[in-house]
């Protein structure tokens, strides 16, 4: 199949996105991008229960072509093409009217039309923008008159200041108002969660490394299940360094980091998520694990950390209140080489927008700092919210354990999954990973391409 050029998928997007109608059940550890961490490596994932043996786990190569069914996610599919019957002005509401072939009615605004007009003087089509003047731009604009050209494909504007241009219907029935294309919207932004607790451990989320590398079909399916379900165990990678590095830039550019912390000790590391001292963030996690500890200990664990904030809000809704409302100091100092950095940041725990949507989970305890910036008598119940919220992400309800081999890659939403590590409980003994970041914007705006370039 014949890769879409940029001005093709940007005019598919431009087209079609609402016509799409899907169903979803829906570290550079270091500055210089790429780390690698010897003897007692820190948040570092994925595997099994108890045996070393990958094949318990079964085949990739089959779970990457059940993924679609296994995990909720249905393909993408275009709604049928229809034409416009009758276009009308009603100058009383200040909207278009538009009759369809499917026989249903949509209204458009005189503002949004006279705004989004398609024609050369108020569009550039090769960049996809809007070019005319927001100072020159008239509020009180109206029609004077609408008319239907072309049998139906195009709707055609005269403005009262002798302005005209024509709309497709291709382009304005996807844009259309009503309720159900603007749902229709929704998996252009964010897919939906599947949300999940220790269950998972039975079918965990699978891809095949080779098969990332050289199959888009297979690239699509895990990028959309990372979103759904927040992470995905890549095997059958070489157990060799630089190989993380190959997977990331299937998707996108790694994202620089400062990173310093405890993880190199032998002691548990605590259920956290990474870098909460960024404001931005980044979103997608890699770790490589190269060679693992042999003796007993250094299990993995990985827990839903917005399902869990959920349960919290349904148990105790007044301790989830405090750990969405109260600002917590986030920070990490120190030197790399690339000299001395200072990262600070202020931002509760559970991270909720304007819906009450969770966006975003702030979780390490070696990153917490000691100032703490709200009134004395305000402290000791956010430590109780706090703990309550540890011991049910840690809860074997929520929280799954296993032990990587080497050869695979944990890959996750840094935003949504909390990450931690058992001790080493068998004396000295080597453990090698090595990891990454991505932002979310490049995973996603990579995720939309390969929908676009693998839609039938």
């Amino acid at each position: 199949m014949k890769r879409p050029s940029i001005s093709e998928v940007c005019e598919w997007v431009l087209k079609s996105w609402c016509d799409i109608k899907t169903k979803v059940i829906v570290k550079s550890f270091k500055k210089c991008g790429i780390s690698n961490a010897m003897d007692g490596t820190e948040d570092n994932l994925l595997y099994k229960t108890d045996s070393s043996d990958d094949s318990e786990l079964g085949d990739e190569s089959n779970s990457a072509k059940k993924s679609w069914e296994d995990q909720g996610v249905r393909r993408v599919t275009e709604a049928p093409a229809v034409t416009v019957t009758h276009a009308s002005v009603n100058h009383k509401t200040a909207m278009l009217e538009v009759k369809w072939t499917d026989g249903e009615t949509d209204v458009f605004p005189y503002v949004w039309l006279r705004d989004n007009c398609q024609c050369p003087s108020c569009f550039h089509a090769a960049s996809n923008s809007r070019i005319h003047l927001m100072g020159e731009f008239d509020l009180n604009t109206q029609p004077h008159t609408a008319q239907v050209l072309e049998e139906g494909e195009q709707v055609e504007v005269v403005w009262s200041d002798g302005h005209s241009g024509t709309y497709s219907a291709a382009w304005l029935h996807p844009r259309a108002f009503n309720a159900t294309r603007r749902l229709a919207q929704a998996p252009k932004f964010r897919l939906g969660r599947r949300y999940w607790g220790a269950e998972l451990l039975k079918n965990l989320p699978r891809a095949s490394f080779q098969e990332l590398l050289t199959d888009d079909k297979a690239l699509l399916t895990w990028l959309q299940q990372l979103e759904v379900l927040g992470f995905v165990l890549v095997s059958g990678a070489p157990a060799e360094p630089g190989h993380v590095r190959s997977l990331a830039e299937r998707v996108g550019f790694i994202k620089k980091t400062h990173y310093g912390n405890v993880a190199y000790l032998d002691s548990p590391l605590q259920l956290h998520a990474d870098l909460p001292y960024y404001e931005y963030k980044p979103g997608v996690q890699f770790i490589h694990c190269i060679v693992q500890y042999e003796g007993k200990g250094g299990e993995s664990q990985i827990t839903d950390a917005v399902h869990v904030a959920q349960e919290l809000k349904r148990l105790h809704p007044e301790k989830f209140r405090i750990l969405t409302q109260t600002p917590v100091d986030w920070f990490d100092v120190g030197t790399d080489e690339y000299g001395a950095f200072y990262k600070v940041l202020q931002i509760p725990m559970i991270c909720t927008d304007v819906s009450g949507e969770i966006y975003r989970i702030n979780m390490s305890q070696p990153q917490r700092d000691s100032f703490f910036s709200i009134p004395a008598n305000e402290v000791a119940g956010w430590y109780d919210a706090m703990i309550t919220y540890h011991h049910l992400l840690s809860s074997p309800n929520y929280c799954l354990q296993f032990k990587m081999v080497p050869g695979m890659i944990l890959t996750f939403d840094n935003m949504r999954i909390v990450h931690g590590r058992t001790s080493y409980m068998s004396g000295s003994g080597e453990r090698h990973v090595e990891g990454c970041y991505i932002d979310w914007d490049e995973v996603k705006s990579r995720r939309r391409v390969l929908e676009v370039q693998n839609s039938p």
